[in-house]
């Protein structure tokens, strides 16, 4: 059975933006829509010195719409992390974004920009970062959605952070609360890396 459009339309923006992954890994029989998540990974090259990873499948429904910004909607996720990894921990990360797909379909809520979740372990290969905030683009080159057809899919970034940096985040609008925490950290890297 072909992937829908939406899904079709996904694959091929990250395609033509960052080449084809150098590896990735399915995961099937997830709750809900979740029928089948591929995350993609793309390790890095001298134009990238980072380990990107980016979701396919979530956007194959709407989110549930809850009360709150956003209202439901198509997403995917994708996380960086700074510098090569082993297979062990790209597995791990993938497993850990598939987890949080399935966030909205298990709990009934969405996601969006803002958000922070917490996950009852570390993030891997982020010690210390127990919870995730999940960001629009963190660069300029960034995206913030991927047309597909007439619908548009939100792009989540994740970003592991301490529990003081989610207390920050509470007491801040999510806009100002990534500006400060990237003029004070290396978001890409763990950090016990720095």
């Amino acid at each position: 059975m072909s992937a829908p459009p939406v899904l079709r339309d996904v694959f091929h923006a990250l395609r033509n933006t960052w080449g084809e992954e150098d590896h990735g890994h399915l995961f099937e029989n997830g709750p809900g829509p979740l029928s089948r998540l591929d995350v993609l990974i793309y390790r890095p090259t001298g134009a990238s010195p980072m380990t990107s990873f980016a979701t396919i499948g979530m956007a194959v429904e709407p989110m549930p719409a809850t009360p709150g910004p956003g209202g439901g909607g198509r997403v995917e996720l994708q996380f960086a992390r700074r510098g090569g990894l082993d297979q062990g921990d790209e597995y791990t990360i993938a497993e850990q974004l598939a987890n949080i797909a399935a966030y909205p379909w298990i709990t009934g809520s969405q996601l969006n920009w803002g958000h922070t979740v917490a996950l009852g372990r570390d993030f891997p290969t982020f010690p210390g970062c127990g919870s995730v905030f999940l960001s629009g683009p963190l660069s300029p080159e960034g995206w913030d959605y991927i047309p597909a057809g007439d619908d548009a899919v939100r792009i989540l970034n994740v970003v592991p952070i301490t529990e003081a940096e989610r207390a920050r985040a509470r007491l801040l609008p999510p806009v100002e609360f990534a500006q400060e925490l990237i003029a004070q950290t290396d978001v890409y890297t763990g950090r016990a890396d720095r």
